[in-house]
C-alpha cells in the first residue's frame, strides 16, 4: 500500500567478524538537481537525508544462520569496495525479546566507511545489495526530522476537539472510563514533569513510568530511562492525545475523558533529528510495552524512478500481526505523494509504509492545510492547524504540522477503542480499522487530497466499532470501569506440563511438550470451537514475562478449507523457555477454550 522517509512532523549472537564501531556520524543532506537514472528498479528509494554509509539488510530468514552470513559479508564487502568503502561490519539489530517474526529476526545494520557517498553512489549500492541472493530487503539509513510546519504564539482554544466530535464521544461513557487503551508516542520525549501529563503515563507495579530512550543507542544499544523531552515537540504531541482533563490546568487530550495511558519513547534528539534505525528500534521497544496504538509525528521522503504500489515492511507487518495500530505524519512539503515532482515519485516514511495510517493535516475551515503533504498513500485527515497542546518547561503552545493532525487522529482512535473495546486485550486488525477510518469521516473538499476523503469524525468510529463487535448488531452496554492495567492470561511457566485437549477441542498442529523451537515457525491450531468463536489469541509466556499481550490474533478469515484449522501467515522465532497459549474468545471477549503447550525456544 504504502512506503516513506522520516523526520518528526516529527537475537543471533555476534561472531567477532561481525563486531563493528557505533560512533555516531554526521547527518547530512544531499540533494540532486535531477531525478537520476540509479534510481530505476529500487524496491526502497533514496532519502532526502541519508545517514553515511548505514544500510539497513533483511536477510532471508531460511538463510539466516552463520555460514550464509559470512557469505553475505564477504558479497557486501565487495559491494563497498566497488564503492570505494570499506566494510565495517554486519551487526543483528536489537529487538525485544519474546514471539519475533521471521523477517524482523533477521533484519541487520550494514556500515560502510571511508568514503562519502553521494546520492547516486547510495542508490547504485541499494540496487547492487538488493541483488544479492540471500537479500530480502535492503533500505539507506535515513535521518528523519519531527514534522512541524510553524511554531506560534499560545492559543486559548482548541477547535480540534470541535471538529472530531470528541465532546459528543465522551458522552457515551456516560461516567465510566471505559477499557485501558496504551498509546506510544514515539519522538522526541516527553516532559516528566509536566502538570498536565504526570497522571497520564503508564507505570509499573512500582509506580515507575514506563519509558525508554533510544537517542545514541544505534543498532543494538540497550535503552535508558531518559525519555525527559529536550525539544518540545513530544510534549506537544503527547498532550494532544492525552492532557488531563476536568484538572482545573491547561488543555484536554482528545482521549482524556476514557481510560488511555502514555508510554513515552524517545527516538528524536535536541535538535528535532533521528535515526530511522533507532526509530524502528523505539516502535517495537514501545509494541514489546504493551502499546495498542504507536504515533509517529515524524518523517522524511524517499524518491523512486517509478511510482510504488507497495510500500513493505518488516516491522510494520509484524506490528500488524500483533494488532498493533500505528498512525504517522503525512509529512509538511506540499507534496502530492506518487507524483513526479523533478527530482523523482516521492513518498514520506514511515507513512506510507503498508500498514501504517497516514495522517495529513486540516485547518478551522476543515480544507486542506498548504503545508500538508497529500494524494497516494495518504489515508485520512485530521485538525494539524494552529492545535494547542502541552509543551515542555510546564507550558503550552499553538503549533501547526501533520505532526498535530497524527496524534488527534490517535487519539480519536484511542478514545472509539476504549469505548468499543469488550476485552482489555483485543485489539483491531490494521486492515479492519483501515476500513472503517474510510467511512468514519465527515464529508468535506478532500476527494483528491485523501483516500478517506474526509476529516476523522471520532463518534462515527465509534459507533462502527460498536456495531461492529456486537454480536447480531445489537448495542453492547458499556464495560465496567478497568482502573488496573489490563488483565493477560493467567498461565504461567511454573504451572504444571499441561495436558492435550481431547480430540474435539482445540489443539496445536505438530509441536509435543517440551519440543525445542530453533528455527522459525508458522503455528496452527486445529479444532476451531464452532458457532460463538471471533478470534483465537496466541501468546508466549516466559518467567521474563509471564503476562504479554497476543503476537498473532487469528480469525475465522485464517480458516483453512475444513473451517477447523487456522494458521499465523507469518513465521515467528520464540526465545527464551516459556509456555505458548492459545486463547479462544467470543465477540465480547469471553473466554470459550484455552489451551498451552510447554516449549523451548531460542
Amino acid at each position: 500500500m504504502k512506503l516513506k522517509n522520516m523526520r518528526p512532523l516529527s537475537h543471533h549472537r555476534l561472531k567477532p567478524w561481525m563486531h563493528m564501531a557505533l560512533a555516531l556520524a554526521s547527518l547530512s543532506s544531499i540533494y540532486a538537481c535531477q531525478p537520476s537514472t540509479k534510481l530505476e528498479n529500487l524496491r526502497h528509494g533514496v532519502p532526502a537525508s541519508i545517514v553515511p554509509g548505514s544500510y539497513k539488510l533483511t536477510v532471508d530468514a531460511e538463510k539466516n544462520d552463520d555460514a550464509s552470513l559470512v557469505a553475505i559479508g564477504e558479497d557486501a564487502k565487495a559491494v563497498a569496495e566497488e564503492q570505494g568503502c570499506e566494510f565495517d561490519g554486519l551487526q543483528p539489530l536489537s529487538w525485544e525479546p519474546g514471539a519475533i517474526s521471521a523477517d524482523l529476526a533477521s533484519t541487520y545494520q550494514l556500515k560502510l566507511k571511508g568514503c562519502d557517498q553521494t546520492e547516486d553512489q547510495v542508490a547504485d549500492t541499494l540496487r547492487k545489495l538488493q541483488t544479492l541472493e540471500s537479500i530480502k530487503d535492503v533500505e539507506a539509513e535515513a535521518s528523519i526530522q519531527l514534522a512541524v510546519a510553524e511554531n506560534d504564539p499560545y492559543k486559548s482554544r482548541q477547535y480540534h476537539l470541535d471538529k472530531i466530535k470528541r465532546e459528543q464521544t465522551c458522552d457515551l461513557l456516560g461516567g465510566k472510563s471505559g477499557q485501558q487503551v496504551i498509546v506510544a508516542v514515539v519522538d522526541s520525549g516527553v516532559d516528566k514533569d509536566h502538570a498536565d501529563l504526570q497522571s497520564q503515563f503508564l507505570r509499573d507495579a512500582n509506580g515507575q513510568v514506563i519509558g525508554a530512550n533510544f537517542v545514541g543507542k544505534g543498532a543494538s544499544g540497550r535503552p535508558d530511562t531518559n525519555w525527559d523531552d529536550q525539544n518540545g515537540h513530544g510534549t506537544h504531541v503527547a498532550g494532544l492525545v492525552g492532557a488531563a482533563a476536568n484538572n482545573g490546568v491547561g488543555v484536554v487530550g482528545v482521549a482524556s475523558c476514557a481510560n488511555v495511558k502514555i508510554i513515552p519513547v524517545r527516538v528524536m534528539d535536541a535538535s528535532g533529528r533521528g535515526s530511522s534505525i533507532e526509530i524502528d528500534r523505539g516502535v517495537q521497544w514501545a509494541a514489546a510495552q504493551g502499546a495498542d496504538i504507536i504515533n509517529l509525528s515524524l518523517g522524511g521522503n524517499n524518491f523512486f524512478a517509478q511510482p510504488k504500489s507497495s510500500h513493505p515492511s518488516a516491522l510494520y507487518s509484524d506490528l500488524a500481526s500483533k494488532g498493533v495500530i500505528v498512525f504517522a505524519a503525512a509529512g509538511n512539503e506540499s507534496l502530492r505523494l506518487g507524483v513526479n515532482n523533478g527530482r523523482g515519485y516521492a513518498y514520506s516514511y514511515p507513512a506510507s509504509y503498508d500498514n501504517v495510517i497516514s495522517v495529513a493535516a486540516t485547518d478551522s475551515r476543515d480544507a486542506l492545510a498548504g503545508f500538508s503533504n497529500r494524494g497516494a498513500t495518504v489515508d485520512i485527515a485530521a485538525p494539524g492547524d494552529q492545535d494547542v497542546s502541552t509543551y515542555m518547561g510546564g507550558g503550552y503552545k499553538a503549533l501547526s504540522g501533520t505532526s498535530m493532525a497524527s496524534p488527534v487522529a490517535a487519539g480519536a482512535y484511542a478514545l472509539a477503542l476504549s469505548i468499543a473495546r469488550t476485552s482489555p486485550k483485543e485489539r483491531l486488525k490494521h486492515n479492519d480499522l483501515q476500513s472503517l477510518l474510510m467511512k468514519a469521516v465527515r464529508t468535506s473538499n478532500l476527494r483528491s487530497d485523501v483516500a478517506s476523503g474526509g476529516v476523522m469524525d471520532t463518534l462515527a468510529l465509534t459507533n462502527a466499532l460498536l456495531a461492529g463487535r456486537s454480536p447480531d448488531n445489537e448495542t453492547p452496554s458499556m464495560p465496567a470501569p478497568n482502573p488496573t492495567p489490563a488483565p493477560k492470561p493467567t498461565p504461567t511457566p511454573e504451572q504444571p506440563a499441561p495436558t492435550q485437549p481431547t480430540p474435539s477441542g482445540m489443539s496445536f498442529v505438530g509441536l509435543t511438550d517440551g519440543q525445542t523451537l530453533y528455527s522459525a515457525t508458522r503455528f496452527a491450531v486445529t479444532g476451531w470451537p464452532k458457532d460463538r468463536t471471533v478470534r483465537i489469541y496466541l501468546y508466549w509466556v516466559t518467567s521474563s514475562d509471564p503476562t504479554p499481550y497476543s503476537f498473532a490474533t487469528l480469525d475465522r478469515s485464517d480458516l483453512d478449507a475444513t473451517g477447523t484449522k487456522v494458521q499465523t501467515p507469518d513465521s515467528y522465532y520464540l526465545y527464551g523457555s516459556g509456555t505458548l497459549v492459545a486463547e479462544a474468545v467470543d465477540s465480547r471477549g469471553q473466554q470459550l477454550q484455552l489451551i498451552r503447550i510447554r516449549l523451548n525456544g531460542r
